[in-house]
């Protein structure tokens, strides 16, 4: 079983082991934020896609959690728009069946595409697991 990354985790090459949630509602995230940091996992959240992106570009978090369906840039133009920059693995999610497959037939550099509503114990399994594949 992976051992949870502290607040202070960072990988070898100096990025950060924080998680970056990307979602438009507020109560969606700060559920997941709250979940992950009894975990012992640090996080950081975004509102919209755009804010994600320079998230991303800032912070360099080592996994972002983030919402398709969201104002200024959706979450499949927020990876697109850092596609080839970062280092993050990227968990996609939605709710609604056509972002999934415009997702899925975008062939986009994510580590997961999920369907919400998702078990927050479920999600964890997801972030433990990306977060176990990075380099330590």
């Amino acid at each position: 079983m992976p051992v949870p990354l502290g607040p202070a985790a960072t990988a070898p090459d100096g990025t950060s082991r924080t998680v970056l949630i990307a979602d438009d509602d507020a109560v969606q995230r700060r559920q997941i934020s709250l979940y992950l940091g009894r975990l012992g996992i640090k996080t950081v959240e975004a509102r919209d896609g755009a804010e994600a992106v320079r998230a991303m570009r800032t912070l360099r978090p080592a996994l972002v959690i983030m919402d398709i369906l969201m104002p200024t840039l959706d979450g499949i133009q927020a990876v697109e728009a850092v596609e080839g920059t970062h280092d993050a693995k990227i968990i996609l999610m939605t709710g609604d069946i056509d972002s999934l497959y415009r997702a899925n037939v975008a062939r986009l550099n994510v580590f997961a595409t999920i369907e919400k509503p998702i078990p927050l114990r479920q999600l964890s399994r997801f972030v433990l697991q990306a977060l176990d594949s990075l380099p330590r």
